[in-house]
């Protein structure tokens, strides 16, 4: 058993050196940095869909169902979970799950740190490091202690300075954000319960400030940032940037730009800024960011911290969501961050 982790900015190859290495290994799979490629959605449970790629291999049932239980990652406790009801982090882990119960002698994860919280970071680790076979992991920073292969340099961190801002605060009363809401029927007197509910919660921001909202996977905060985009002022940068994407041009989606390229041809780092700047080119007074560092490279960061600072320089707030408490700690080197647990 052998793990290797290749580290480089955007734009690097890091996902070319990836494709090159899973054509060239018999045998290998691999995951790409889209989760939701991995899941059929045509099955009703995640143990279904864990165990779906075993039943097109003809694995004998005793044996695939054992693979289910012990496949590790948290997913134990999401088994009876509809796989169209979990968040952006539940999504991946059960996209890493449904490639390494496969038990290939090569496994291949595009960026598989991407928007898992600390307790799901350390389980992922646990099940590359126990891995029987091969494993080989691209990210844009390394997250492994195992030999590492560099492609390009990576940039230095640069922030921007501390924004100077005493304004006014806003709140959101009574904001209840769901999840996995069926419409009422013709025949029915009252409103179908949804599976998740989160609130009612009164939510205060300050304008020059940042609200983190903070908590696992699964509790909620993504729901919650949907329905606060329903209040006036704000915009919302979604955890998937391309779900965003409506136009056939960076010009069409980002006011001020003129670029004619299309902007799912961009690079995770240019597509996450176009994102970025096309909610800011709405002039909002709040902005709404579920995971706003996801896909960014050390340049990456540095460009959106920039936009982030200019808007809350501007009388702008911020409410964002992240796992990744070390950009949590780059924005508040310049700007005053307030924490909700979620």
């Amino acid at each position: 058993m052998a793990l290797t982790q290749i580290v480089g900015p955007s734009g690097s190859g890091l996902t070319r050196e990836l494709e090159k290495r899973y054509r060239e290994t018999p045998g290998a799979v691999m995951l790409t940095a889209d989760p939701r490629a991995h899941i059929t959605y045509l099955r009703a449970t995640v143990a279904e869909e864990l165990a779906f790629g075993l039943e097109q291999r003809g694995i004998a049932p005793a044996q695939m169902w054992e693979r289910v239980r012990k496949i590790g990652l948290g997913l134990e406790r999401l088994l009876d979970r509809a796989p169209t009801q979990l968040s952006g982090g539940q999504t991946r882990r059960l996209a890493i799950g449904t490639v390494a119960i496969l038990e290939a002698p090569t496994m291949l994860l595009d960026d598989p740190f991407s928007g898992l919280d600390t307790s799901s970071r350390a389980q992922l680790i646990t099940m590359l490091e126990s891995y029987e076979g091969d494993v080989i992991v691209a990210a844009h920073k390394p997250w492994l202690d195992a030999p590492t292969v560099y492609l390009g340099d990576l940039e230095e961190l640069s922030l921007p300075g501390r924004v100077e801002f005493s304004g006014t605060s806003r709140t959101f009363s009574a904001i209840t954000g769901t999840r996995g809401q069926q419409r009422r029927r013709w025949w029915q007197f009252n409103e179908p319960q949804p599976q998740f509910q989160i609130g009612p919660l009164d939510i205060t921001v300050c304008t020059g400030q940042v609200l983190w909202l903070k908590g696992p996977n699964g509790s909620g905060k993504s729901t919650l940032l949907r329905s606060l985009a329903n209040e006036p002022g704000t915009e919302l940068m979604l955890q998937n940037a391309a779900d965003q994407v409506i136009d056939a041009t960076v010009a069409q989606w980002v006011p001020g730009s003129e670029s004619e390229e299309h902007p799912l041809d961009l690079s995770q780092r240019e597509l996450r800024l176009a994102q970025c700047d096309a909610a800011l080119g709405s002039n909002p007074e709040v902005l709404l960011a579920d995971e706003p560092d996801v896909g960014l490279d050390i340049g990456g960061r540095n460009a959106i911290h920039q936009r982030f600072a200019d808007f809350l320089g501007n009388g702008g707030a911020l409410i964002l969501t992240c796992h990744d408490e070390t950009f949590v700690t780059e924005v508040a080197e310049y700007s005053k961050v307030r924490e909700l647990g979620i």
